[in-house]
């Protein structure tokens, strides 16, 4: 999909589009305050370029009108977590499978008012209110306030840059806790949680870089406890994945439905997907914060120890249901904050980094190489010997 199309997508479904851009103008973001304030997609070429992340077409056809999720689609979006246990908030105190899965109106259908667009149109601030509910009946009153912000500088292709394309952007989200009471882990806290969805095809691999050491310091480097919720059967299939000393490797194709997780003990402030047909990397970091608590999103009535020790990061494959059914063609990356055990008034900041690069094969696998621990033959291999 063209990124015109996508803004006359928003126009004609009655939603006001703005388009960012920076130094270099054909590098372009397109932000949809009214579609709960996500920043839609990127392109390398304003006038003829490609929409780079995976748009929910028939969503955004039809309003936010679905009362589990609007899959509106975009490369960043503001939700809350944790998406379940004692204090889960996507269930309501039913149980906690799929078929309950409910995703509240402030991350769903809600509207963000545009506050400011800055004159030379590089970045939007945008903010709503939302009313939160969790399995414990706790109730949450928070501003966020967000800023879109185009990236006028990439750090991963730094010297490199002649030889390659790239557009980038910054979200800061900012959390106000706007209750009477402080935000505290008895009754349950919150996370800042940004998920990004990009287009997958047969030659799209999701990279996982993690901090090398053992399990009994650092925790298993990949979390795999959305399996039996997320998996057919409840298992990801052996040729699916690969996990090395330092990264793992998994298949996003779209013929496999997944979710895993990287603990904050393990996680490096990066996580890549790597098309190599397109010959073209996602990148998508954050700031992370080693020693501070996160919160566990899982699927179950967790200990007092796991509550907090969740993910720093995540990433999710979609793939079909039990019935056949898929949610779209997409993958996810997804950042996190830490607990937000925020007093009244109080606010957090969460920033959140996607990067698209294209170009010289020699320049992208040495960014593969340098900063997500694997390179474009061992990717190249994975997929051939995993195909067999």
């Amino acid at each position: 999909m063209r990124f015109r199309e996508v803004i006359e997508l928003l126009k004609d479904a009655g939603n006001a589009p703005v388009v960012l851009e920076g130094r270099r103008p054909k590098q372009q973001v397109l932000c949809a305050p009214s579609l709960v304030g996500r920043t839609m997609t990127t392109t390398y070429d304003a006038s003829n370029g490609d929409a780079l992340g995976w748009i929910g077409v028939a969503a955004i056809q039809k309003g936010p009108v679905d009362p589990v999720f609007n899959n509106f689609g975009g490369e960043d979006r503001f939700w809350f977590g944790p998406e379940g246990s004692q204090f889960g908030l996507h269930f309501g105190s039913k149980e906690q499978t799929m078929a309950n899965y409910r995703v509240q109106s402030g991350m769903s259908s809600q509207p963000y008012e545009v506050v400011t667009v800055s004159p030379s149109r590089d970045f939007v601030v945008m903010k709503t209110r939302m009313h939160l509910e969790n399995a414990r009946k706790t109730q949450f009153d928070v501003e966020v306030q967000r800023t879109v912000r185009v990236s006028d500088s990439c750090p991963y292709t730094m010297g490199y840059s002649n030889k390659l394309q790239w557009v980038g952007f910054q979200t800061e989200s900012i959390v106000t806790n706007l209750s009477q009471r402080g935000i505290e882990k008895e009754t349950g806290v919150l996370s800042a949680w940004t998920p990004g969805l990009h287009p997958n095809s047969s030659s799209c691999v999701v990279v996982l870089p993690f901090r090398s050491g053992s399990n009994a310091e650092l925790g298993e480097p990949i979390r795999r406890d959305y399996f039996k919720d997320l998996c057919l059967d409840g298992n990801l299939p052996q040729e699916r994945w690969k996990t090395f000393t330092d990264h793992a490797l998994m298949k996003a194709d779209g013929k496999f439905r997944v979710k895993v997780g990287i603990g904050i003990r393990r996680a490096r402030n990066l996580l890549g997907g790597l098309n190599l047909d397109a010959g073209e990397l996602t990148l998508n970091d954050c700031e992370l914060y080693p020693e501070m608590d996160y919160v566990s999103p899982y699927w179950r009535q967790l200990s007092q120890k796991e509550l907090f020790d969740g993910e720093a990061l995540s990433a999710y494959i979609d793939g079909p249901d039990q019935n056949g059914q898929r949610a779209g063609d997409f993958y996810e990356l997804e950042t996190l904050s830490p607990a937000l055990t925020l007093l009244p008034g109080e606010s957090f900041l969460h920033r959140n980094r996607v990067y698209h690069v294209k170009g010289d094969f020699g320049e992208i696998d040495r960014i593969c190489r340098t900063f997500l621990k694997t390179s474009i033959h061992e990717v190249h291999d994975f997929l051939v010997e995993k195909s067999n």
